[in-house]
């Protein structure tokens, strides 16, 4: 499986970049501004810090005790293989994985890492919604109205089987074995148990909404160091769809279908194909730097405990 979705997103990129043009790409790219990509790769950063705390607060509300190294590790492993396993959660089982030889408390932390998700996805369609409130003579044609549909369906479906018992007890009888049954239902009480904690919730969806800012801004001055300055509107509205584009579990860690994503919607304000689709492979390559630095602290710190052990 992975070797298909290996291919899919070589495949995606290598026909996008045949479309538009390798030299088109990459001489928009040469002529970036270094200042403006700087200043961007560090609000790029800043949005990772944010999630990081933000699960932190959720681990620390499930009363799982582990130092805050200890979770920072687990966290920076799951950044590392997000850029080899499915989708940009692919990280998320190594995340459990990691802190459950420390903690074993399986269900508890993979609670923490599903609500973790949702949270993020519920700031988006915040985001989303608002800027389509403030912003709606820009949005015109139901081929970006019909992705903004898509992601309120997806959203409100992920918080009425999550937190709603009798929408679960429906779902569950399609769960094809006992174990598997009781396994979903042991994690499905976990992330329910959340509905007691709304200051918690509150709180994460906080530090989500600046996290998705952060992503977004950083995303823009990407198009300022290309020399471009679309409004910053269209930023609020498309950056947020483009992310659930690259969370669909078809691809490895969102390349090729990210930036044909930032392709089509960004070329229907007038942004260049070569523009648009420089723009999302700069946003992947921050990505691929945070992603490597993460693995190598990673691997020291796996590398440690192997000798502690021995």
């Amino acid at each position: 499986m992975i070797f298909l979705r290996s291919g899919i997103s070589i495949a995606a990129l290598f026909f996008l970049v045949k479309w538009i043009g390798f030299e088109k790409i990459s001489g928009v790219i040469q002529g970036a501004r270094f200042g403006y990509l700087f200043i961007s790769i560090l609000i790029f950063i800043s949005a990772y810090v944010l999630c990081f705390f933000r699960w932190c607060l959720l681990v620390k509300s499930v009363d799982i005790r582990a130092p805050l190294s200890r979770l920072a590790i687990s966290y920076l492993g799951g950044n590392f293989f997000n850029l080899f396993l499915p989708s940009t959660v692919g990280g998320d089982i190594v995340r459990i994985a990691d802190l459950r030889n420390h903690t074993k408390k399986t269900k508890e932390i993979a609670a923490t890492v599903l609500i973790d998700r949702l949270v993020g996805f519920c700031a988006l369609g915040i985001i989303v919604f608002v800027s389509i409130v403030i912003g709606r003579e820009y949005i015109r044609g139901l081929d970006v109205l019909i992705p903004i549909a898509m992601l309120f369906f997806l959203l409100f479906s992920a918080i009425a089987v999550l937190f709603t018992k009798n929408i679960f007890a429906k779902i569950k009888i399609f769960i094809p074995t006992k174990r598997l049954k009781e396994k979903a239902e042991n994690l499905h009480g976990e992330i329910f148990y959340f509905r007691k904690r709304p200051k918690v919730l509150l709180k994460t969806l906080l530090i989500s909404f600046l996290s998705q800012v952060a992503v977004i801004f950083s995303f823009y001055f990407i198009f300022l160091a290309l020399r471009l300055n679309p409004n910053i509107i269209y930023f609020f509205i498309f950056i947020p769809l483009i992310s659930v584009i690259a969370t669909i579990p078809v691809s490895i860690g969102g390349l090729g279908l990210r930036d044909t994503g930032s392709v089509f919607f960004f070329t229907k304000i007038g942004i260049a194909k070569d523009a648009a689709a420089a723009a999302s492979l700069l946003n992947f390559f921050f990505i691929v730097i945070i992603g490597i630095v993460s693995g190598i602290i990673y691997g020291l710190a796996l590398y440690n405990r192997w000798l502690q052990r021995h």
